[in-house]
């Protein structure tokens, strides 16, 4: 990861931390979003980057998702993300995870409730503006952490940082070739987000 993509992303880690360890209780003292059988439908935005050899500098991605709660500790869940993992020039690589999920949420004597999960899918990589661009679907898993603040009785802010395991392949792409330039091969690749997030519970 180069210089300016590492800034870049510890920055929007910051900020988001602000944001929602800033973020004001809940004004309504009504049902509780974390209660058994309550669902989120949340969207996020921010920082996404591929941290395999050679990859661009990180841009951005948003995403959207489903989540309902087992009990007030565990949940499970399906999203969707586009995160463009990086840019040269005309070129851009772009990731769109299809994920399930499960999540351990912990209450804590503040407002703010982190979480910790794993989760798994398809992760869908299209390469864009080379002499041999491409499309496919790669399988991939992922770990899964960051916290909410409840808002209101049905709106919560926080962050989410998302790390996957994701398969490579096409590594003699001329801009997005990864380490196969300097005569290595490598079938794996870490890609990770750090975003805000809002949700509606109902």
């Amino acid at each position: 990861m180069s210089g300016g993509g590492m800034w870049r992303g510890w920055a929007w880690l910051a900020l988001a931390g602000i944001v929602v360890v800033g973020a004001p209780p809940a004004a309504a003292q009504g049902m509780d979003p974390w209660a058994a059988k309550r669902q989120w439908m949340s969207v996020r935005a921010g920082y996404a980057k591929s941290a395999a050899e050679g990859s661009a500098d990180g841009n951005v991605g948003f995403g959207f998702g489903y989540t309902r709660f087992r009990n007030t500790k565990w949940s499970y869940g399906a999203h969707v993300q586009v995160d463009v993992l990086g840019r040269f020039a005309d070129a851009y690589q772009l990731e769109i995870p299809w994920t399930l999920e499960v999540v351990r949420h912990y209450r804590w004597a503040t407002a703010m409730r982190p979480y910790l999960g794993v989760g798994a899918g398809a992760f869908y990589e299209k390469v864009q503006g080379t002499s041999q661009d491409y499309g496919q679907f790669s399988p991939g898993t992922f770990l899964v952490g960051g916290s909410n603040t409840a808002l209101s009785e049905h709106g919560l802010l926080g962050f989410d940082v998302r790390v996957a395991m994701v398969s490579l392949d096409h590594q003699d792409n001329p801009v997005f070739g990864g380490d196969a330039t300097a005569g290595k091969h490598q079938t794996r690749a870490v890609h990770w987000s750090a975003k805000l997030n809002y949700a509606w519970a109902f």
